[in-house]
């Protein structure tokens, strides 16, 4: 089976870049995890907050 390519973007300028990188953790987490290991492959895609 092919996996699929998925890209999370996480992070960025605004106030809300801790929780954008708190909820990153918990989507690749599920991602990541049992069944969907052999689904997903997980590229994640870090933005500053600068």
């Amino acid at each position: 089976m092919t996996k699929r390519r998925v890209g999370l973007l996480f992070g960025g300028v605004s106030g809300e870049h801790e929780v954008s990188i708190s909820s990153a953790r918990a989507i690749a987490n599920a991602l990541c995890a049992d069944e969907n290991a052999s689904k997903y492959e997980l590229v994640p895609v870090y933005i500053q907050k600068n």
